[in-house]
């Protein structure tokens, strides 16, 4: 019976064993890692002192002097403490500031007031200009045209090599019906000094890049010129396929066949 009692299985006794390791460590650790006992101060001394009437020496306790504790402000002091705080707060805070470096006034520049700056004279009626001779600031002259306006005319005519007709104007970008219709009084064009391209001697890249021609336009007039040898006018390339009656019209003026 106490046989049957007291018997374990193999995990119970790994179980027991374990928990008695760890209660022999526990023991142990508090007996290696104990706090020393903290050390108690004499409150007296034990001396020896001879006595006056037979000499004799005899035992007495000295008391030792008690550390004092610590004394409470005296309210003078705790005047003076409240004083020198409320200083501290009403002291303003110090004011920061920044350094400029000085300049001579002479050599200061400042913009003109509103009213003295010059304003663009426009145009009266009858006042024309002529469109591929004018620069930016004539062409803003113009009623309606600023300097956008006035940039993109001028880049547009140089891509093309001039104006021929006013109605070329409508082709630049943003330009709009009722602008057009407001400058075009102002405008009058000399196609004489128009930039044209030479038919028999340009490339390949020099045709395609005019805005009135594209590769396969300018790959047939190379084609052509190869054939035939040298291309004497426009009836040379009318029966070409990549152009148009209108292609044609267009491009015409801007083409020298010399």
């Amino acid at each position: 019976m106490w046989k049957t009692f007291f018997y374990f299985s193999k995990r119970e006794r790994q179980g027991i064993v374990l928990l008695a390791v760890l209660i022999a460590g526990v023991l142990l650790g508090k007996w290696f890692f104990r706090v020393p006992p903290a050390e108690v101060l004499e409150e007296s001394l034990d001396v020896e002192v001879l006595n006056g009437d037979d000499g004799k020496p005899t035992r007495t306790y000295v008391p030792l002097p008690q550390r004092d504790a610590p004394s409470k402000a005296s309210p003078r002091a705790s005047q003076e403490r409240e004083l020198r705080d409320k200083e501290l707060r009403d002291k303003p805070a110090p004011v920061k500031t920044r350094t400029f470096y000085a300049k001579d006034r002479d050599t200061i520049v400042r913009p003109a007031p509103r009213a003295d700056v010059p304003r663009q004279d426009k145009f009266a009626k009858g006042e024309t200009l002529q469109l591929n001779a004018a620069d930016t600031l004539e062409l803003k002259k113009i009623p309606g045209v600023g300097s956008s306006f006035a940039k993109r005319i001028v880049a547009y005519r140089n891509i093309l090599g001039g104006y021929h007709r006013v109605e070329q104007l409508q082709e630049v970008y943003g330009m709009y019906v009722e602008l057009f219709e407001q400058i075009t009084p102002y405008i009058r064009v000399d196609d004489t000094d128009i930039v044209r391209i030479e038919v028999n001697k340009a490339g390949i890249d020099k045709l395609r890049n005019h805005p009135y021609l594209n590769f396969y336009q300018a790959k047939a007039i190379i084609e052509t010129r190869k054939k035939l040898g040298k291309l004497q006018g426009i009836s040379d390339l009318q029966l070409l396929e990549e152009f148009t009656a209108n292609d044609w019209t267009r491009v015409a003026p801007y083409l020298d066949f010399q």
